[in-house]
């Protein structure tokens, strides 16, 4: 197995990465994000994975600026080919002096490569951090009422009588955009959260590069809640953000949001809409976890991968 350094457009004509965080496009759009950008490919006769890296702070990364990367490959591939890959970018690394840090997608992706990956890697010396990812599958969306908790069932209830109305907004409006993120703005400033993506990225990114869907939850005729969510792989809708401000919190408008926003994409014909972890560093947020597990949603575990 050869790792070879190639260019942007020679790794988007070999490569269909299993998410939008590992392709091209994405990538030259967050650059600016990174000290140098490689696109890295592995053959040995054929060409089996390909990566992209950014280097910052000593550290080759995937993703340098997204949930999650990893690598891209040709086809279902098997363990000595996999092995293979990551000793040479071990090597790759090395004579750079460089560590390498690979943030996988959830196994909800692709569970059987996923797991295969993970177990490559820490066979490999990567240390991991495991984070637990949330996601609702939305074939279950028509037993909703019963596979949720009793509790999230009575705020659901109450919140179904709160004349609220959900927008589904023009995500290639900027004044739309706009409205949506200034409630998650609120919402983020107002417990404490970090914003990782200022309006501007934001816009750049759904403007450019990747299908999203914005929607305003309205009661009586204020914006108490919102989300922002992605379309990120076949099937699977991502949220990105989403939260209600806090004098509304009382009326249960995110157990109103959850529930339209399943019954939404469970309508368009999606697999899966990943919520995304509650855990930091493998540490968990219990309100969070236990938010999203009485709404009726499943874990999938997410890995961290470092290596130095």
């Amino acid at each position: 197995m050869t790792i070879t350094e190639i260019s942007a457009g020679e790794y988007e004509s070999l490569f269909s990465p299993l998410h939008v965080y590992g392709d091209v496009p994405f990538t030259q759009l967050n650059a600016d994000k990174a000290e140098d950008v490689d696109y890295l490919s592995f053959a040995d006769g054929k060409v089996r994975f390909g990566i992209i890296l950014g280097k910052r702070d000593g550290v080759l990364r995937s993703p340098f600026s997204a949930p999650f990367g990893g690598f891209s490959q040709r086809g279902v591939q098997n363990l000595q080919n996999m092995e293979a890959a990551v000793k040479q970018l071990q090597t790759y690394a090395a004579e750079r002096r460089l560590g390498i840090l690979i943030t996988l997608p959830p196994l909800l992706y692709d569970e059987c490569q996923l797991s295969k990956w993970v177990s490559v890697l820490i066979r490999a010396g990567f240390q991991p951090t495991v984070d637990l990812n949330y996601y609702f599958s939305l074939s279950r969306f028509p037993d909703y009422q019963k596979i949720i908790d009793r509790s999230a069932r009575k705020n659901l209830n109450r919140s179904l009588k709160s004349d609220f109305r959900l927008l589904h907004l023009d995500s290639s409006n900027r004044d739309d955009v706009a409205r949506a993120s200034e409630v998650i703005r609120r919402n983020r400033e107002e417990r404490g959260y970090p914003l990782r993506m200022t309006f501007e990225q934001v816009w750049q990114t759904v403007s450019r590069v990747i299908r999203a869907d914005f929607f305003v939850l309205e009661h009586e005729g204020d914006d108490v809640a919102a989300a922002q969510i992605f379309h990120v792989a076949p099937g699977i809708a991502q949220v990105i953000y989403w939260g209600d401000i806090r004098q509304y919190s009382e009326l249960r408008p995110m157990n109103y949001l959850a529930y339209a926003l399943f019954k939404h994409y469970y309508g368009q014909g999606l697999r899966i809409l990943d919520i995304g972890p509650s855990t930091e560093d493998g540490i968990p947020n219990y309100g969070l976890c236990e938010f999203k597990e009485n709404t009726g949603c499943e874990v999938s575990l997410k890995y961290r991968l470092f290596w130095n």
